[in-house]
């Protein structure tokens, strides 16, 4: 990356007891995942919304004022984890994941993001979004059909943040806003 960039991405930061409870689900399936598997630390776990990819920093502001508006217009809501999958299958997969039930006023909130972001001229990218929760990466295709799913959750998504991405799958919220409480 250039220097002046960054890697960003908006995203709804997890709860701590969420990211906690699936911290150690991830480590009870850490030997059972063999060798090539990397697991997402539970610090950093998200669901991204609109990946920006590597950005200048005189965008930082132009991207605040996008993230405060969005976060002005929706209100938080209830999401429910829903289960695994993988990509590009769960029979041949590269990334094992957690998918989430559908959510009307998730799709919206995406929605409204993409659209602001499009709308002040943000480039991001435009691959159709799909609710999940990144758990692991495995260096070689691998079949999950076996892995348990960790119990189901409910959590509230009451905060939109935009993250920056660095080395070895770390994310940092740069700025973070909250959703309306109705």
């Amino acid at each position: 990356m250039e220097v002046g960039r960054r890697r960003l991405f908006f995203a709804l930061p997890l709860p701590p007891q969420l990211r906690e409870a699936l911290g150690r689900w991830q480590g009870r399936l850490s030997e059972d995942a063999g060798e090539g598997a990397r697991w997402c630390r539970p610090e950093g776990l998200h669901l991204t919304l609109a990946f920006l990819g590597d950005c200048p920093e005189e965008a930082l502001p132009r991207l605040g004022a996008v993230g405060e508006a969005v976060a002005g217009r929706r209100d938080a809501f209830a999401l429910h984890t829903a289960g695994l999958g993988g990509f590009p299958s769960l029979g041949a997969a590269r990334v094992l994941w957690l998918g989430l039930e559908p959510s009307p006023a998730l799709e919206a909130l995406a929605a409204d993001l993409r659209t602001t972001l499009g709308a002040a001229g943000e480039p991001f990218e435009a691959r159709p979004f799909r609710a999940h929760l990144t758990l692991a990466r495995f260096r070689r295709i691998r079949s999950l059909a076996g892995f348990p799913a960790p119990p189901p959750a409910a959590f509230a998504a009451d905060r939109l943040a935009l993250f920056e991405s660095r080395p070895q799958g770390c994310y940092t919220p740069l700025q973070v806003w909250s959703l309306r409480t109705v």
